[in-house]
């Protein structure tokens, strides 16, 4: 997807998980806070524990999606790509 990546737009961040296993990777909501001159993202994530600011991030392309990264949200009805 070709959108540009401005501050106030929503992405997905993939969240990292625990080490042990206890807390899975998963996708949260996000919003950008800042874009650095590689053109990577400062994120404000969003999660029912409560939010968090992380970045610069990479981008997560293509699949397999991993843990420290963004992606756009899914765009169409059914497509899943968070775990």
């Amino acid at each position: 997807m070709n959108q540009p990546l401005v501050i106030g737009r929503i992405v997905h961040y993939v969240a990292r998980g625990s080490a042990d296993g206890r807390y899975p990777s998963t996708c949260r909501a996000a919003i950008v806070t800042a874009v650095d001159d590689a053109d990577q993202p400062t994120l404000t994530v969003f999660s029912p524990e409560g939010f968090h600011c992380s970045g610069p991030l990479p981008h997560a392309e293509p699949v397999p999606l991993t843990g420290g990264t963004w992606h756009w949200p899914n765009q169409q009805k059914g497509e899943t790509r968070c775990a």
